[in-house]
């Protein structure tokens, strides 16, 4: 009878040991380990200075806690050094993450692409601007030299305050002062909204066309004024003179100061970004806020600007060596 009491009080205090959780022997400690990730992952890891020979990601184990440790990742060529992380070694499971910064050629290179389309942006939009400019200066320019005073004056003051006013001025004109204008014409009451692309391509053919204007100008009125006295003496009209004499001879003429002027404007047309366009600049400014390595990136831009520019720079130079022999 003692014995079944002795047995049955063995297996009860078993019981309640096990319900408990507790495990006759030593307690289950938890480890304390260190778990390492980076980006990019395979970097050699370097702890108060010395090489592990591990890559990330690497779990070490078997730390103290309250352990000090200085931590860096490296992962040539293409990456630098990450700077020194200091860790302090807490009871249980510890996790850091380390951020490798690219080293500044490498950084170029993956955004090359990206602002490489952008520039492809600024390069159609002066295109067209210039374009534009072209139109709308030719037809303005001849009507600063028509004998006809109406014409005269209207050319005379879109020039003037084209000229006469900042680009900039103008693109704030456009794409934030008119949409109150339109909506007013429109009768809704309120602003209508003018697309960024719309504004800039409007600013720019508007300024690049004052600036025709004047070469296109400049251009008729240097060629001798005996040309329109023989073409008028030979039966032909003012307006056949001018088409079929002077405007051939004062389009040779101008040819290099429209390549300078398309260049000014491929540079000028940086200045729509503060609408929101999105080309070579406005994509630069969104890329430095992301990855505030604003040094590498701007000279990048500098240096797609300058390729862009080099090419028609020789351009007009050859040009103007080619009109000038054939004088």
């Amino acid at each position: 009878m003692k014995l079944k009491v002795t047995l049955i009080l063995i297996t009860s205090l078993l019981l309640c040991l096990a319900v408990s959780g507790i495990v006759l022997g030593e307690p289950d400690v938890e480890k304390t380990t260190l778990t390492i990730t980076s980006d990019p992952s395979g970097a050699d890891i370097i702890i108060n200075g010395k090489e592990i020979g591990k890559q990330t990601p690497h779990t070490l184990e078997n730390l103290q806690p309250g352990q000090q440790l200085e931590l860096v990742l490296k992962k040539p060529p293409l990456f630098k050094k990450s700077v020194p992380k200091k860790v302090t070694i807490k009871p249980g499971k510890n996790d850091v993450f380390v951020a490798i910064p690219e080293t500044w050629y490498y950084y170029m290179w993956l955004y090359l692409p990206t602002l490489l389309k952008a520039a492809g942006m600024t390069l159609f939009l002066t295109i067209i601007a210039v374009f534009n400019g072209i139109i709308i200066g030719t037809l303005t320019g001849i009507a600063r030299v028509v004998h006809n005073k109406i014409l005269n004056t209207i050319a005379g003051i879109y020039v003037d305050f084209t000229r006469g006013t900042p680009l900039l001025v103008q693109i704030f004109m456009i794409h934030f002062g008119t949409p109150p204008i339109i909506g007013h014409l429109m009768g809704t009451g309120n602003p209508i909204p003018i697309n960024p692309f719309v504004s800039a391509l409007l600013a720019l053919s508007i300024n690049s066309g004052a600036y025709v204007a004047e070469i296109i100008r400049a251009g008729i009125q240097s060629i001798d004024i005996g040309q329109m006295e023989a073409a008028r003496s030979l039966g032909m009209t003012y307006r056949q003179a001018m088409r079929f004499v002077i405007l051939p001879q004062a389009l040779k003429r101008v040819i290099p100061p429209l390549g300078n002027e398309f260049i000014a404007m491929l540079k000028d047309s940086s200045l729509v970004s503060v609408i929101g366009m999105e080309e070579l600049v406005r994509r630069a400014q969104v890329i430095v806020t992301r990855t505030y390595r604003p040094t590498e990136t701007w000279i990048e831009v500098g240096l797609i600007f300058l390729i862009m520019t080099i090419p028609f720079t020789r351009l007009v130079a050859y040009l103007e060596r080619r009109l000038k022999t054939s004088d």
